[in-house]
């Protein structure tokens, strides 16, 4: 991005974010088969609460979630990918869940930050990073 023109790469953006578009990852067409079959199960039993089981059936569908964009720095996402699908997807599954979207996972972090007030542990974090970027003077 040029401190001329902060739009000079946009077009270069929005190329790469549909290259994204038209290739979806394993993951989310595994998650897509994934709710579809839990979907198609949870359809079936919304007029029996009693049969669905928590294990095994997803909270809310996948069209009841919005899709947001969020930006951070690569080791910042591949960090959170991991986290994401082995720490936290294996607490999960260690606790006797199947089916486990990351929607769901996604969902449940978002409720916790908002939710436990991670404030202070948010603006820390963001004060580190600014702090960071700042090169040390050569003194």
């Amino acid at each position: 991005m040029s401190d001329e023109d902060p739009f000079a790469d946009l077009g270069q953006t929005l190329d790469d974010a549909n290259e994204h578009d038209d290739s979806a990852s394993s993951q989310e067409l595994a998650e897509a088969t994934t709710d579809s079959t839990s979907e198609q199960r949870v359809t079936q039993d919304e007029g029996n609460v009693e049969d669905r089981d928590p294990t095994e059936d997803t909270a809310f569908s996948y069209e009841a979630a919005r899709q947001r964009p969020f930006y951070a720095r690569d080791e910042t996402v591949e960090n959170f990918d991991s986290w994401l699908n082995y720490e936290l997807e294996r607490e999960l599954s260690i606790r006797g869940y199947q089916n486990i979207v990351v929607r769901e996972m996604t969902d449940a972090l978002l409720r916790t930050v908002v939710e436990e007030d991670l404030v202070d542990e948010v603006a820390e974090r963001f004060e580190q990073a600014r702090r960071d970027a700042i090169p040390e003077s050569d003194e």
